[in-house]
């Protein structure tokens, strides 16, 4: 066991520190959750002392080790041994019976997911397949640095300013820009949500926008 667990913020534990766990745990330190890491390789939890509040080697179906480890003290816990079925299975129906509010676990399939969800999962994920469908729906918007997509043709996406917009305001973006919004204006580290539309865009500036994936690549052309 390692580190010392603090009060006064988000407890968040995280089950599994493969690739998809150890994400999720360094977030949210970052966004300065109280980060409990948990898995049963030495290597892995070792690896975790640079981001997590409390690492520690333990099972996440021993329900004894969770408790013990103040687990169940937990605002949410994230189940991410997707890989091993059975074993996130069973951590999730553990972290249920322990009283953890919250429980999002990752899943591999659909059926996965529906046996999660049986056992108490409040949400499910699946990684790889948002991730393809996220790169898939990209495809189409050639200068975006990001993209969440919201139908199967629109979505929000996060693009640096480009030079034909430089100087004008946001009501002439939006009456040329077929139907895009612009909802928020990162300059620096300034961020400007819902700016009106006298708004003007400087160079360098970051602007997520949504509507239409065509009228957001039309927008980035024009």
């Amino acid at each position: 066991m390692r580190g010392n667990q603090q009060s006064g913020r988000k407890r968040v534990a995280v089950i599994g520190l493969g690739r998809f766990g150890t994400s999720v745990a360094v977030v949210c330190h970052d966004l300065g959750y109280d980060v409990t890491a948990l898995d049963i390789s030495e290597r892995r939890v070792a690896e975790a002392t640079d981001f997590a509040t409390l690492a520690a080697q333990a099972d996440g179906a021993d329900k004894d080790a969770l408790l013990a480890l103040g687990v169940g003290r937990s605002d949410v816990c994230v189940v991410a041994q997707g890989q091993n079925i059975e074993a996130s299975i069973s951590c999730a129906l553990v972290l249920k019976q322990i009283g953890v509010p919250w429980v999002i676990a990752k899943a591999e399939t659909e059926l996965h997911g529906q046996i999660l969800i049986k056992v108490g999962a409040d949400r499910i994920v699946y990684p790889e397949a948002e991730a393809g469908n996220q790169v898939a729906h990209s495809l189409d918007i050639r200068h975006a640095v990001d993209y969440m997509n919201l139908t199967s043709t629109s979505g929000v996406a996060r693009l640096q300013a480009p030079d034909h917009a430089v100087g004008k305001s946001l009501a002439q973006i939006e009456e040329h820009g077929g139907g895009v919004s612009v909802i928020l204006i990162q300059r620096g580290n300034l961020l400007l949500p819902h700016p009106p539309l006298d708004a003007t865009l400087m160079r360098g500036d970051i602007v997520l926008l949504a509507g239409l994936d065509s009228a957001i690549d039309a927008f980035a052309d024009w």
